[in-house]
């Protein structure tokens, strides 16, 4: 009995490991959402030089911050990504990162 619940258990293991490498396990954007456009609402505005240019930005499903300002950057971002985080925060008046709700409209530093 224990040799056929040890065959089970190896079998459901070697299924999840293959389940997972061969579909995977976290969510995928969708073809739709990975080539469109983001939707940009203004021409970037820069208030004080010391900070970055500002761009309002809808967002679509499956964006995130980083997303976002690396599409607007055509590539990587010239900061840390705790400097991202912080400058996201200070133009979107306190909303986290992980708070941002598709189709609403929010403020994303442009960097030099």
């Amino acid at each position: 009995m224990k040799k056929l619940l040890s065959l089970f258990i190896f079998i459901i293991l070697v299924y999840s490991v293959y389940y997972d490498i061969k579909i995977g396990t976290l969510p995928t954007v969708s073809a739709v959402s990975a080539n469109s456009p983001i939707q940009q609402a203004e021409a970037p505005v820069k208030k004080d030089p010391d900070q970055p240019a500002i761009k309002e930005v809808r967002v679509n499903a499956g964006d995130t911050v980083l997303t976002i300002v690396e599409q607007l950057h055509n590539g990587p971002i010239p900061v840390s990504i705790d400097q991202l985080i912080k400058d996201f925060t200070e133009l979107n008046n306190g909303i986290k990162p992980e708070a941002i709700q598709i189709g609403k409209v929010y403020s994303f530093p442009v960097y030099p």
